[in-house]
């Protein structure tokens, strides 16, 4: 017992490496090196930055390296390096891999005996193909050891395993009752509740990517979705509103009737530019049919209902626009969605009103 007068030392490290060992040992990967080295991978993937640029590469350990490419859709592998079982080899990686793990490209780290050897591999970054973290999320194969590790958003991730597995591990003081990609994917029902099949699949897939990647952006986000018909000049005071919305199911629907590089390159173009309206101040204008209506828009914080069932205060300008908006849902809005700089997320969308 510490003396009075001398501080105590209060540490997490054992708390997190004790849930990845656990983690670990139901994924038939168990060990204290292998338990120390992913909790050592979870800490500095949280907040990592090189030259003081933020990086979130997803990273893949496995004790098979052919797995990346047979059973989640690898690409060429590229070997970098190797190291000892330990969080030392794990730092190294990073600061090798991690620069370099952009777009298509993913870092593994392979257990070779004793040894980690890591590199990266290619992913298809096709904007309709899966990524390799979600094949990974669709595996349950007793007889591939395999788990990813992905910032969702700062000090926000996500243990992935291929035998089903799966923690959402937040180092903020973030609220934790509703993680951000669970509360993204009513976000996606609700901008394509009105696409109509076979191309609401591919809408979702669009949007889904987009919203993700909107969960790194520092600064947070805020999101409208108005109906199939809904006038957007009256929600907003000031803003870029398209004068024809953009169709991004018609867009798949012409790569799918003449699949050649033009319309492949259209839909790729447009994925990126729902990316970069996201990452704009103000609100991101979609419609419930899968059409893009418009970005940096912004609203009057008119008089009327609060949030009285939500925990999280309302303060910034950005939250009370986010009250503003979802007093409106169900009247002239399907949805709206948050996004704050701490990793919390909300939407209220009107098929919440639907559900038992």
């Amino acid at each position: 017992m510490a003396s009075p007068g001398t501080p105590a030392v209060i540490s997490y490290g054992h708390l997190l490496t004790g849930a990845v060992g656990e983690f670990l040992q139901a994924e038939s990967m168990p060990g204290p090196e292998i338990a120390r080295a992913v909790a050592e991978l979870v800490v500095n993937l949280s907040r990592y930055r090189e030259e003081r640029v933020p990086l979130s590469p997803v990273v893949f350990i496995t004790d098979d390296r052919s797995h990346l490419l047979t059973r989640i859709g690898g690409r060429e592998i590229v070997p970098i390096g190797t190291g000892p079982q330990d969080p030392a080899t794990i730092r190294k990686a990073l600061k090798l891999c991690a620069p370099l793990a952009s777009a298509e490209w993913f870092i593994f780290v392979e257990q070779v005996a004793e040894t980690f050897h890591f590199g990266l591999f290619r992913g298809d970054d096709f904007v309709l193909s899966p990524t390799p973290i979600e094949v990974l999320r669709s595996i349950v194969n007793p007889s591939v050891h395999m788990v990813a590790v992905a910032q969702l958003a700062e000090s926000v991730l996500e243990l992935r395993g291929s035998q089903g597995n799966s923690r959402y591990v937040y180092l903020s003081g973030a609220r934790t009752e509703m993680p951000p990609p669970l509360v993204l994917e009513k976000l996606v029902s609700a901008a394509t509740q009105d696409v109509l099949p076979p191309s609401r699949e591919d809408v979702r897939t669009i949007f889904r990517h987009a919203f993700l990647e909107m969960l790194h952006m520092s600064h947070g986000a805020l999101v409208a979705v108005l109906p199939p018909t809904g006038q957007s000049g009256s929600h907003f005071v000031d803003g870029l509103l398209l004068d024809i919305p953009i169709d991004v199911a018609d867009l798949i629907r012409h790569y799918h009737e003449v699949p050649n590089e033009d319309a492949r390159a259209a839909v790729q173009a447009v994925a990126h530019l729902l990316q970069g309206m996201l990452a704009a101040d103000g609100i991101t204008v979609l419609r419930s049919d899968g059409r893009i209506a418009g970005y940096n828009a912004f609203v009057h914080h008119l008089p009327g209902p609060t949030l009285e069932n939500s925990n999280h205060q309302i303060g910034g300008a950005r939250q009370r626009t986010f009250a503003a908006l979802s007093a409106r849902v169900g009247q002239t809005l399907v949805a709206a969605f948050f996004y704050s700089q701490d990793g919390y997320a909300d939407c209220r969308w009107v098929g919440d009103s639907a559900k038992p």
